[in-house]
């Protein structure tokens, strides 16, 4: 069975963590401690989660892996488009959100860790800017992607929105997300586009 070692509350952990379950491949989870991170030392060679074993391979970076899972288990629902066309939206995508909201998801985040002493209003206020202009463009069917094998572009958002708003089953699988949503400060029902969207995604968390 599929080994990820795990390091919550990293939102590249989580992003394989989505794969997985959405694509139903069985796996066991083995917890990385941040302070001692010799379990994913021993098994990868560096320190770096998320990580995985699987069928004698061992590989760490996230992407890396979403693509691996791709090639390997093919007969499990596609994350990625198969023509060059199409992934590269789904790379124009991904390098969009990375900007439109990860960049101002950072600041909020690294004060709810507690590296940052002082919450940048800047950024949070940023960070709200553009998931209301998400909220706008969401369309009718309830989702980004444009095919359906576009699933990768939906997972990608959901990562992001399970900062500000989590489901209870990730509040009760790491708690820290409890206090992200304290901090994101995102009132039930602000964005109910985007809380109909993140519906599906909250049980593969």
């Amino acid at each position: 069975m599929l080994k990820l070692f795990e390091l919550s509350p990293s939102p590249n952990n989580l992003k394989v963590v989505l794969a997985l379950n959405f694509k139903g491949i069985p796996y066991k989870t083995e917890r990385v401690d941040p302070a001692d991170r010799s379990n994913v030392v021993e098994s990868s060679g560096q320190e770096l989660t998320p990580a995985i074993e699987d069928r004698g391979i061992r590989l760490n970076d996230s992407e890396a892996i979403l693509q691996y899972l791709d090639a390997n288990y093919s007969d499990t629902p596609r994350l990625f488009p198969k023509d060059r066309a199409n992934r590269k939206r789904c790379e124009e995508w991904h390098k969009r959100l990375n900007a439109e909201i990860g960049r101002h998801w950072l600041p909020p985040f690294l004060f709810a860790i507690k590296r940052v002493e002082e919450l940048d209003a800047t950024a949070l206020a940023a960070f709200h800017g553009s998931l209301a202009n998400f909220e706008q463009e969401l369309s009718l069917r309830g989702h980004f992607a444009e095919g359906p094998d576009d699933a990768i572009c939906d997972l990608r958002m959901a990562m992001w929105l399970a900062y500000a708003m989590p489901g209870e089953a990730l509040i009760d699988r790491v708690g820290l997300f409890k206090r992200f949503r304290e901090v994101y400060a995102v009132e039930p029902g602000r964005y109910p586009k985007l809380e109909k969207f993140l519906e599906p995604w909250h049980p593969l968390m």
